[in-house]
């Protein structure tokens, strides 16, 4: 659970350090489980069966030297994500940021950047590219299975910019930053005039091997070139609360498992986006 200190810290700056949640043997069990997939590769899987929503290098087009593996869904086909996604220290950490008792998973999200030729996550904030959901998923929980540094492409937050509103088409004009040495220097943008925090100020953010990063959808976030000689494996795993709505005119790779009509209630959509919380109290695990 966390204490009022680390609430205040993750409302004034949009991201928290929530301190360890899994030990030696679930990072290594996790490890494990993605290589699997990653062995498996994306037409490893039946296509009847389960497999995940999504897999591939999110950068070839881009930048066809580098690599980031992305995996939307891995819980899908894997038990030990399946439970990762239920944790309960990360899913009471979520009910307390956002305020809520009921909480659903929208997606999980691998990115691996492997070591030498891992590629470049621009700048962004996650909400504006989640257009089929309403109100914006408010928090994520990221995992690090393997320390996450500077030298092998650690994200980068910007303090405050949560508050600064749906700012994706500016960062959209950053995508040159992909070096460790220039990816804080964000230049070109004035906070409002009535923004809490009114510098931009992006800074590293080093998250170790099983702790959890949680951070806001509207936080300033991306993670430069991994030129180091170790991996950079994590999850990002997205909450919905309660009051989601599906927003039909949106576009969103999700948007194929959402069987509502416009407007209706994401906790009715599926299997694909399991319940983790009800009225206070975790849900019981998924299949």
């Amino acid at each position: 659970m966390l204490n009022r200190r680390q609430i205040a810290e993750f409302h004034r700056n949009g991201f928290l350090n929530g301190g360890p949640v899994l030990d030696d043997a679930g990072i290594q069990e996790l490890r494990d489980e993605l290589q699997r997939v990653l062995d498996t590769g994306p037409e490893g899987f039946p296509e009847e069966g389960p497999r995940p929503v999504l897999f591939h290098n999110m950068v070839r087009e881009r930048e066809p030297e580098r690599c980031v593996w992305q995996i939307v869904n891995i819980w899908e086909v894997s038990d030990a994500y399946r439970r990762l996604i239920h944790h309960p220290l990360i899913v009471e950490a979520i009910s307390q940021l956002t305020g809520a008792e009921e909480l659903l998973v929208w997606h999980d999200q691998i990115q691996y950047k492997p070591p030498g030729h891992g590629g470049v996550t621009s700048w962004h904030q996650d909400a504006p590219l989640w257009p089929i959901i309403r109100p914006m998923t408010p928090v994520s929980a990221w995992v690090a299975l393997d320390d996450a540094t500077v030298e092998n492409g650690c994200m980068w937050m910007t303090p405050g910019s949560h508050r600064w509103g749906n700012q994706i088409e500016f960062l959209r004009t950053q995508a040159h930053l992909k070096q460790a040495g220039d990816f804080g220097q964000i230049e070109g943008f004035s906070p409002p005039d009535d923004a809490e925090t009114s510098v931009v100020e992006p800074r590293p953010w080093p998250v170790q091997a099983g702790e959890v990063s949680f951070h806001h959808s509207l936080t300033w976030h991306g993670s430069p070139f991994n030129h180091s000689q170790t991996p950079r494996r994590a999850i990002a795993m997205h909450y919905m609360t309660g009051e989601s709505r599906f927003v039909a005119s949106g576009q969103h790779v999700m948007k194929a498992f959402v069987d509502l009509p416009d407007g209706g209630p994401m906790n009715q959509a599926g299997e694909h986006f399991p319940s983790v919380m009800r009225n206070g109290k975790m849900a019981a695990l998924a299949g």
